[in-house]
C-alpha cells in the first residue's frame, strides 16, 4: 500500500515571496510524491 500525500489546502503560490511556487511544487509533488 503506497502512501499518498494529501493535496495542500492552499495554492503553491500562497507563500510567495518567501517561498516561490516552483519550490513548493517540486517539494510537494516531486520530493514527497
Amino acid at each position: 500500500m503506497a502512501y499518498e500525500l494529501p493535496p495542500l489546502p492552499y495554492p503553491f503560490n500562497a507563500l510567495e515571496p518567501h517561498i516561490d511556487a516552483k519550490t513548493m511544487e517540486v517539494h510537494h509533488d516531486k520530493h514527497h510524491g
